[in-house]
């Protein structure tokens, strides 16, 4: 398995997704090989969809600010259950890495269904994950 190369960002504009967004900027500035990125934003409903796409917006000026002007990265805006949409999402784009923020990371080895969605993608993803709190 090489360095991932087809990063999924995971944001909603919450403090600790935003540190996600900054943090994958941040490192894809220090690679020479560039990765392919996409911003994700989920929607709970078709109601909330304008207010995702300002959220995703506003992430990609972050990741860019962060990453210098070489990186582009594409944007995405889903409706769905978050933890399912993002993990269904990294699978269409054959993603190899998602960045997410983790406020609700709570892994109890003891507990048969921890909870929260950084756990969800923990426990159903098949690649590298970076969470960031």
């Amino acid at each position: 398995m090489g360095f991932p190369s087809n990063w999924l960002i995971a944001t909603n504009g919450s403090k600790y997704a935003s540190e996600a967004v900054k943090h994958a900027g941040l490192l894809s500035s220090l690679l020479n090989n560039k990765p392919t990125v996409t911003i994700l934003v989920v929607a709970d409903n078709k109601e909330s969809e304008d207010t995702a796409k300002g959220i995703v917006e506003m992430a990609k000026f972050l990741f860019e600010t962060n990453s210098g002007p070489e990186m582009d990265p594409e944007l995405a805006v889903e409706i769905g259950e978050p933890g399912k949409t993002i993990i269904k999402t990294a699978e269409k784009l054959g993603c190899d890495q998602i960045f997410i923020g983790g406020a609700d990371f709570k892994w109890d080895i003891n507990d048969g269904k921890p909870g929260g969605i950084s756990n969800y993608i923990i426990d159903k993803f098949n690649g590298v994950i970076t969470v960031v709190k």
